[in-house]
């Protein structure tokens, strides 16, 4: 299968791959603030998606999915509440333990943008400290609460050596109580090198989370984690709301 060119931005000034985003679901535009930046075609690998999953883990729901998906042989990656962690670190232990990552959903789920850095360093640190303690290994990506950020975010995710990771695929499966309409957005908007953004918690979802592995695998898709995905992407202008990398 030929595999497709893609963008890598390589800022002048960092170690880092910076892709300017755009936002559009929170009309929130972001760029970088660098002057000068290099483009050389690179190549991604086709037919990769990862799901991942906000918010818990739940009592009753986590413990549902982790099913599903074993099943399925499908792994996951989970951006997990420092809060729900504390409350239930048997279920952070069986989501490593069956093969799935973790990644950081701050410790309070507050609107990082609302926060000094001082408070978002802290949001962060003590998340990516309990997924440490719990599961013995470490995590380097978060996923902002409602995918909100601004410079000071980045900033502070930078100092800590986190990357910053999106979604390209997003279902409102939070807010949808029909299993079949999840399933109907997953597929309208999925593409290549795609992540999909679902939520633990929600009995909707795993409703429809068979249904969206099967339609996906039967067009050729194979599941992924995001770091996974990281080893053999690179963000371009056809997906720009997915990772920045620090």
């Amino acid at each position: 299968m030929t595999k497709n060119k893609f963008t890598l931005v390589i800022c002048r000034y960092h170690v880092v791959l910076v892709i300017a985003a755009v936002l559009i679901f929170w009309g929130i535009a972001v760029a970088s603030r660098d002057a000068e930046f290099l483009s050389l075609p690179l190549h991604r690998y086709p037919y990769r998606i990862a799901l991942t999953f906000d918010d818990g883990p739940h009592e009753g729901y986590t413990g549902r999915l982790i099913s599903v998906l074993g099943r399925a042989n499908v792994p996951a990656t989970f951006f997990v509440v420092g809060s729900c962690l504390e409350q239930r670190p048997e279920l952070a232990r069986s989501l490593c333990e069956h093969g799935h990552e973790l990644g950081g959903h701050t410790m309070t789920h507050r609107n990082l943008c609302r926060l000094s850095e001082r408070e978002i360093g802290a949001e962060l640190s003590r998340t990516r400290e309990l997924m440490r303690s719990q599961c013995g290994s470490e995590s380097l990506l978060f996923r902002p609460p409602g995918g909100r950020y601004d410079e000071k975010v980045l900033a502070v995710a930078r100092k800590l050596g986190l990357s910053l990771v999106l979604w390209t695929v997003f279902p409102r499966d939070h807010e949808e109580n029909d299993p079949e309409m999840i399933v109907q957005r997953v597929l309208e908007q999925a593409d290549d090198g795609g992540i999909i953004l679902l939520h633990s918690g929600r009995q909707p979802t795993i409703e429809a989370l068979p249904r969206i592995i099967t339609a996906l695998r039967q067009r050729g898709y194979r599941f992924v984690t995001v770091s996974e995905l990281m080893k053999g992407s690179v963000p371009g202008a056809k997906h720009y709301a997915k990772i920045i990398r620090n």
